[in-house]
């Protein structure tokens, strides 16, 4: 078989990168090994920046969502702070969320496959040859990896590469507060937050930093009081330490595009895909039509060995007892994003 663009993934980088791609006349085949619609280990919280640029990549896209304004924040269980953002963060359940838009791109004649990848084979003239687990081989011009933090196509590229810090959650029952809580604090290593996000039907609660394990997980629940439930794991991965390739992409997770000192994903996820379809509509190289997106994860980089330090916390604590200095800053960034 014989296609011009393979995406492997149809998460939303995926599944975006896919609709762009089918829009502009490119023919391409979007693959997944799992079955749609499909868990997601996220809290689901879609900011003002990511809603917007959803609206203007995908026009005719309607989702369910429950949006929250109000935000607790926790430093250590010394000082609190309550704040209301000035533009909701639109809190989605990602398996209804990420069937639609995979919906999305099969409504305009997308081709989509249950299906998972192998390998892949560089050929003489430039194109790339997917070995897929059925033992099928699809010839291509490029091939994008939206697969997620245990990327196939990263490993290609990299194959000594790790899986990222391990995130872990669990659905619990609503509470009446429609609220964010976010917990910071120095006990949790590098990166590592507590959060809870309230969707349409339930709560998602979760934690990860680099030393979670599931036990680790378990203590972190009962010392915030969240009964024990049915736990959900997956990696996320923070680098972009792998080759860049002039036919083979990296998009979203796979990519290592989640924000650096939040994980927060879903925004870069949507720009990386954008940016991957601009380069081969455009035949541009990504590292030219992306260099906005590498150059915000170089200055998250730097931002987050200040921002989980102990420096960093003692400025945390100063700015929690100021709720209007938070909100300002916190509205601010949710607002705006690379071009």
């Amino acid at each position: 078989m014989n296609t011009d663009v393979l995406v492997v993934g149809a998460g939303p980088a995926g599944a975006m990168c896919a609709y762009l791609l089918k829009k502009a006349g490119v023919d391409c085949l979007l693959i997944d090994l799992a079955v749609f619609p499909r868990d997601k280990i996220c809290g689901g919280g879609l900011t003002s920046k990511t809603w917007h640029l959803l609206l203007q990549l995908m026009p005719d896209f309607n989702y369910a969502f429950n949006p929250v304004s109000d935000v607790h924040l926790d430093i250590d269980g010394k000082v609190q702070c309550d704040f209301t953002i000035d533009d909701p963060i639109r809190i989605v359940q990602r398996r209804v969320f990420d069937h639609a838009l995979l919906q999305q791109y099969i409504a305009i004649g997308g081709a989509f496959r249950h299906e998972a990848l192998n390998t892949l084979e560089e050929q003489a003239d430039g194109s790339v040859v997917a070995i897929l687990k059925s033992g099928e081989r699809i010839t291509c011009r490029y091939v994008v990896g939206a697969d997620g933090s245990n990327s196939r196509v990263r490993r290609y590229l990299k194959p000594d590469t790790d899986r990222g810090i391990l995130a872990m959650e669990q659905y619990v029952e609503k509470r009446p507060e429609n609220r964010i809580d976010v917990q910071l604090s120095e006990s949790y290593t590098r990166g590592g937050y507590f959060y809870r996000f309230p969707a349409n039907e339930f709560d998602a609660v979760g934690f990860g930093d680099t030393a979670t394990t599931l036990e680790r997980f378990r203590r972190i629940m009962r010392e915030q009081g969240v009964p024990a439930g049915k736990e959900r794991g997956a990696y996320i991965y923070l680098s972009n330490d792998y080759p860049l390739h002039s036919h083979i992409i990296l998009i979203g997770d796979a990519g290592g595009f989640a924000n650096r000192i939040t994980c927060e994903g879903i925004y870069n996820a949507f720009c990386t895909a954008r940016n991957a379809a601009r380069a081969i509509i455009e035949q541009r190289p990504f590292s030219e039509t992306n260099a906005a997106i590498f150059r915000k994860m170089r200055r998250e980089e730097r931002a987050s060995n200040y921002f989980y330090s102990h420096t960093g916390f003692i400025v945390l604590r100063w700015i929690c007892s100021h709720p209007s200095l938070i909100k300002k800053i916190f509205d601010r960034k949710m607002k705006r994003g690379p071009q």
